[in-house]
């Protein structure tokens, strides 16, 4: 002991003789320096002259001002996301590559950390997806949609008002196989009741505890008539969990410290959308009127222009001169224009069909291209243009894209779909549907699983597949993971080829092996045909 305490101190005594052995810094002041000095440089970015000159952002202050504009931009999503056909088509082409008909869950049990054998744990994942298929048809309490096209809706909610609120009531139904179900609650329900705007507690409708999580969802009563007061009263105080379980759950993509309401997806971009809906409608509109020429057929010889037409006309219009005289003009129409006759020496004004002009194409994919960055994806496959664009770039858009896509499928597995599936477990296990003994302790070992939805192809699927064998050759990837990629099950698939082995077997039809053993000639020739 005397030992290591002398050792200690010698220690000791050399880190500090070191330290007092270490030069000093001073700085411009002649005292020892420290943080608080400073030599930066002006930032152009902080300048108030030329065009930065009136750049003068406008901050928020108070939570009800942030609440009045967070409504004001998801009334402005909603209008934009129902009557612009670009931003309509936007959404429902990005729900459609992330989601597409349902993210399906492949249950990934660790056997270590339940110390379980693999046909245990094979057994259980196959009552888990048992339990997950019969679920998931009447997942919808409203018994309209399955869980794939509750997902669906759930990421077009996102991108429309920026956020999802999520009901799970367990509802007893004999026609139910499980109690669980879903639940939407449109978005601008949530809001804080107008006599509890001073609560500290209160933010924009959610009701946060200590550390900011959200406790309670501040719900409005069903207002057809548009005449209850926002007052409490009319106010459900919804908890979001009960227990460890979920009672509500409020998705939404956090991109500020402290934020407890989501943002519209198209919030970036929204002026542009707007304003680009507002010139292609005027541009159509011009197209309309200036292709409805009106043609002036001058009439010589002394008669009159509405004389001459008079066996002609289809159409008669009576005119007043200014000494109230009347006269009558005759059209002869030509769908969709119009001839008109006109007396000798009036000049005719005719409208030239000259629009859109050279320029007007470039410049719309120019904003264009501005839009689909503001929503993080390549242009090619935000607005589906692939004019112009080869096979290279194609493929490497479309790379870029399924980076996007592979995060937003994970955070909806892992923040909506995990949570729900956890739940629907439980319920199965206190039901009896799983051979499972030491749940409750082990309860997210056993419910853990990945979300994975349709496959994002390829454009020579050929060389995909190569691609795939070789990594699993090698023992870079396993076979499991190629089939999860590839949207289908490995028990089921593996399952399924052994059932198939079997029955060629038990009929004499021999294996054909050879076609594992194609060349890369071979390979093309099957491509081509």
């Amino acid at each position: 002991m005397q030992m290591q305490q002398e050792a200690m101190s010698n220690v000791l005594s050399a880190v500090a003789s070191l330290a007092a052995s270490q030069p000093v810094l001073y700085g411009p002041d002649n005292r020892p320096l420290r943080p608080s000095g400073s030599f930066g440089y002006q930032r152009d970015a902080a300048k108030r002259t030329g065009t930065m000159k009136n750049w003068l952002p406008k901050r928020l202050f108070g939570k009800q001002a942030e609440a009045l504009e967070r409504s004001q931009i998801v009334d402005r999503s909603i209008d934009l996301t129902n009557n612009d056909p670009n931003a309509a088509g936007l959404i429902d082409n990005i729900a459609t590559y992330v989601v597409g008909s349902g993210l399906v869950p492949h249950p990934t049990l660790d056997l270590k950390v339940l110390d379980i054998d693999k046909e245990r744990a094979k057994t259980i994942q196959t009552q888990m997806r048992a339990v997950y298929n019969t679920w998931s048809p009447f997942a919808d309490a409203g018994q309209r949609m399955t869980f794939g096209e509750i997902q669906y809706l759930s990421k077009l909610n996102i991108m429309r008002f920026g956020e999802n609120f999520l009901y799970l009531p367990m509802i007893k139904d004999p026609a139910r196989p499980y109690s669980l179900a879903c639940q939407f609650i449109h978005s601008l329900r949530v809001k804080t009741p107008a006599d509890l705007i001073n609560s500290p507690d209160i933010k924009d409708g959610i009701e946060l505890g200590e550390y900011g999580e959200a406790k309670c969802i501040w719900i409005k009563k069903s207002d057809p008539t548009g005449i209850l007061p926002d007052t409490s009263k009319n106010f459900v105080r919804m908890p979001v969990r009960n227990g460890h379980r979920w009672n509500i759950l409020h998705n939404f993509v956090c991109k500020d410290p402290e934020q407890v309401r989501g943002i519209p997806f198209l919030a970036p971009a929204m002026k542009y959308f707007r304003d680009f809906n507002d010139l292609l409608n005027s541009e159509l509109v011009s197209n309309i009127v200036t292709s409805a020429l009106t043609y002036f057929i001058e009439v010589t010889g002394g008669g009159a222009p509405w004389d001459v037409a008079q066996n002609m006309g289809t159409v008669e219009d009576t005119r007043y001169d200014s000494d109230g005289a009347s006269r009558t003009m005759r059209y002869e129409e030509t769908y969709p224009g119009a001839i008109l006759y006109g007396a000798s020496g009036q000049k005719p004004h005719l409208l030239a069909a000259n629009r859109p002009g050279v320029t007007f194409e470039p410049f719309t994919k120019v904003v264009k291209k501005a839009m689909s960055l503001s929503v993080n994806l390549p242009y090619p496959v935000a607005f589906k243009d692939m004019d112009d664009v080869d096979f290279a770039g194609f493929r490497s858009a479309m790379l870029d894209a399924w980076r996007v896509f592979e995060m937003e499928r994970k955070t909806m597995g892992s923040g909506m779909c995990q949570p729900i599936r956890t739940m629907l477990m439980e319920e199965a296990y206190l039901r009896n549907d799983l051979d499972i003994s030491d749940f409750y302790p082990q309860m997210h070992a056993y419910t853990r699983a990945e979300w994975r939805g349709a496959p994002k192809g390829d454009i020579e699927p050929i060389k995909a597949i190569k691609a795939d064998l070789l990594a699993n050759k090698g023992n870079i990837k396993s076979k499991k993971k190629i089939i999860i990629e590839r949207g289908d099950d490995y028990d089921t698939t593996m399952d399924d080829l052994q059932f198939e082995k079997e029955d060629q077997e038990e009929r004499g039809i021999a294996t054909n092996v050879e076609d594992a053993d194609l060349t890369d000639k071979d390979l093309e020739k099957e491509q081509d045909k």
